[in-house]
């Protein structure tokens, strides 16, 4: 099919709206699908930018786009929406110049650093933990299908709002890999949550990396605390507030564990992170 046909059945599709963010990896505009109306999130990645995976396949191999490959992996066949906390692929498309993902767009939603902001810059323990619960499930179920997020963070985190418990919804996985026991020697994501392993020898694995970045997100949700930097946590050590309570400082000391032997494992996290 040639591009001018794919180009073709993108805009008869779907309809473009408002920019909605911008990041290394491309740009993202709101949207709806015109049969239904149902929002999407358009991302444009130049060609330049589109990560490859050699994939092999009855002998013959393949180049596939990793984001979508990923994406898949995480939350199943195109077409199925809310099902998962990563927000699903809808479509994509391959235009020559650049590629385009159409993902579902979670209504009454925002970044978790939005929402942080709206609620003054902290959230209580319990929201905190509430969303660190929900976080720690998502990462053990996109670790089982072998998905390696690698840059959770709070702009990658949504937070929908639908009269109840907030939900959170992960997105971007722009940064991410294959996720396998054997350790990563390149680094793709946001250095300040780089795990201290990377700064020390230049080698990570994607679970504990996970843990940490977990953590790094915690701490910054909680009361008193100043966005978190590895690289301040490794000179200055970690500093709580005196009003925290001593179950949250035991979570966020099993996340932030410089050595990564020693950090907590995701299935360590969910249990202890799932106590009252």
């Amino acid at each position: 099919m040639s591009v001018c046909v794919f180009s073709a059945n993108f805009v008869n599709k779907y309809c473009e709206l408002d920019p909605i963010g911008k990041g290394g990896f491309g740009s993202v505009r709101a949207g709806f699908r015109k049969a239904d109306h149902q929002p999407v999130a358009i991302k444009h990645i130049p060609i330049r930018a589109v990560r490859l995976e050699k994939v092999k396949c009855n002998g013959k191999v393949f180049d596939i786009v990793l984001e979508v490959a990923l994406m898949l992996k995480a939350t199943g066949l195109p077409g199925s929406i809310g099902q998962s906390t990563a927000v699903s692929l809808l479509d994509w498309y391959d235009l020559g110049h650049e590629i385009i993902l159409v993902m579902e767009r979670p209504e009454n939603c925002m970044d978790l650093l939005s929402y942080l902001k709206s609620r003054g810059g902290y959230l209580d323990e319990h929201e905190a933990k509430m969303i660190l619960r929900q976080l720690v499930d998502a990462a053990i179920d996109m670790h089982s299908k072998g998905v390696f997020h690698r840059d959770i963070k709070l702009q990658n985190v949504l937070v929908q709002l639908n009269g109840g418990e907030p939900k959170v919804r992960i997105i971007d996985f722009g940064c991410g890999s294959f996720s396998t026991e054997a350790s990563f020697t390149t680094f793709c994501g946001t250095r300040a949550y780089f795990p201290p392993e990377w700064f020390d020898c230049e080698k990570y694995r994607a679970c504990p990396t996970t843990v940490w970045q977990l953590g790094a997100l915690f701490y910054t949700l909680l009361c008193g605390h100043r966005t978190f930097s590895t690289m301040s946590f490794m000179s200055k050590h970690v500093q709580f507030d005196r009003a925290l309570s001593n179950e949250v400082k035991i979570l966020v000391y099993m996340c932030l564990t410089r050595d990564p032997e020693l950090r907590a494992t995701l299935k360590e996290l969910q249990m202890r992170s799932a106590l009252n």
